[in-house]
């Protein structure tokens, strides 16, 4: 979860901003062995510019570049104030019809989450360790009892522990210990989920699992509470596609990471819905199409942005799924919300994940 490059945005001066990112920056293909190990997230950087749209606001657009951040911010800035609505072009919507399902899961086949940890495909925990060490910000401990099925949706539940758990864990050799404070549910595709290179998706090292390209979708309802973190993303290697990575109630955002050999690529856009659109108080699909020349986000099938390849690039190779609950380490539990017994929790509701390929002669 979390990481930008050269600035692009969902509007018809785009090309401007792509092009001023790009004077500043330059605009290469990193490249890379194809034995990358998995990412670690990197927090997430605040440089706020916005733009007003009918349905939602944009609220930023990040970049680890100095030059094309003052570009970006001020151009999207002034552009906001100049393009109240979003073109047709930006509210284009998915075309199913494009494209071939290859992968479903409705959680709704499952007994319980045994069974479900038995026969699915997913597990619950990261590969490695119980939290994601290399993000100082998150504060949670993953474990599968904080995952549950109901009315046919999975619960990715995150709950405030009693007391503080000292996690120790070694990281690039050395020792460390990192004080959690909430306990929470992640699932992603087991280390054996087979590739299928029919589908064109061939494991490139041991442990590659996943798809290689596609569109990736998730319907799914924010659980509310200031400091909560939901995210459906994507690995591939050094690539990092953030479907979504939820803020409070009515923010979320989309990101694209590429920590090359060179230096860390990183854009990010970040949006905030109307008051009267509440995303922990009805479901919505969060959608991404990855190609070899571009990635494109998409909210409720209508299209949000995209960033062409020449901005940043994207490592050939199967990913893998993740979705989780995160929690901040600043986070405030006074707003989230409150269960029978009067506990505070806060749940990530997934209706379905699904992977589409791209139909042949369409």
């Amino acid at each position: 979860m979390c990481m930008s490059g050269p600035a692009s945005c969902s509007c018809p001066w785009g090309w401007l901003l792509s092009w001023l990112a790009g004077c500043a920056t330059g605009c290469g293909h990193a490249t890379s062995s194809s034995t990358w190990p998995p990412p670690t997230p990197w927090p997430k950087s605040m440089e706020v510019s916005e733009t007003r749209f009918p349905t939602f606001r944009l609220l930023m657009l990040h970049t680890r570049s100095m030059f094309a951040k003052y570009f970006s911010s001020v151009a999207c800035l002034l552009l906001g104030l100049l393009l109240p609505t979003l073109p047709a072009e930006a509210q284009r919507r998915l075309r199913y019809a494009d494209w071939q399902l290859v992968f479903e899961d409705d959680f709704d086949t499952y007994r319980d989450v045994a069974d479900m940890a038995a026969r699915s495909p997913w597990q619950f925990t990261p590969d490695n360790y119980r939290t994601l060490v290399g993000n100082q910000y998150e504060d949670q401990y993953y474990d599968q009892r904080n995952a549950t099925l109901r009315d046919g949706n999975l619960y990715l539940t995150a709950r405030p522990l009693a007391e503080p758990l000292a996690y120790n864990f070694t990281l690039d050799g050395r020792d460390t210990t990192k004080l959690l404070h909430y306990e929470s549910a992640w699932i992603t595709l087991k280390p054996d989920f087979p590739t299928n290179p029919a589908l064109g998706d061939t494991a490139r090292w041991e442990g590659n699992r996943g798809f290689q390209y596609g569109l990736f979708e998730i319907r799914c309802r924010f659980g509310g509470g200031a400091g909560t973190w939901p995210a459906f993303w994507l690995t591939s290697g050094p690539t990092e596609i953030d479907v979504f990575e939820g803020d409070d109630n009515r923010k979320f955002s989309n990101n694209l990471h590429y920590p090359s050999k060179g230096p860390f690529q990183r854009q990010q856009a970040e949006y905030e819905m109307p008051s009267s659109n509440d995303l922990a108080a009805d479901f919505h699909i969060f959608s991404v199409v990855w190609s070899a020349q571009e990635v494109t986000y998409y909210l409720d099938r209508k299209r949000l942005r995209t960033v062409p390849a020449s901005h940043i690039p994207t490592y050939p190779a199967p990913a893998n799924i993740i979705a989780n609950q995160a929690v901040v380490s600043y986070a405030d539990l006074a707003n989230w919300p409150l269960d029978a017994a009067g506990n505070r929790y806060s749940s990530l509701i997934i209706d379905y994940i699904k992977v589409y390929k791209f139909r042949p002669g369409r």
